[in-house]
């Protein structure tokens, strides 16, 4: 199934905008593509934004901030020869509450 583009998620707080900007300053790393891990959704990437498979990245802020008992980084696709940064999305993980021994 080829989905079209995901729209980006815009910050919902002061500290999301914060890590925002962290990561869109640099404070980032990819996580998975380049030659030698192709992403599984290249295809639609490259359909929707152009470029060469090998060029698109999945990116990760470095910092995680505890927001309202959340961890949150930001996730992105980028084109690492155009720099072009896509779909980027908040990434919020609460913690797993262990059941109550009853």
């Amino acid at each position: 199934m080829n989905q079209g583009a995901i729209p980006d998620e815009s910050p919902r707080n002061l500290p999301e905008q914060l890590l925002l900007q962290d990561a869109k300053a640099g404070n980032c790393r990819a996580i998975q593509g380049g030659p030698d891990d192709i992403l599984g959704d290249v295809s639609r990437l490259v359909a929707l934004y152009g470029g060469n498979s090998e060029d698109w990245y999945k990116m990760t802020s470095i910092q995680a901030f505890t927001i309202n008992g959340a961890s949150v980084q930001i996730h992105w696709f980028e084109n690492a020869q155009i720099l072009q940064q896509v779909e980027l999305k908040f990434k919020r993980q609460y913690p797993k509450i262990a059941p109550k021994n009853l």
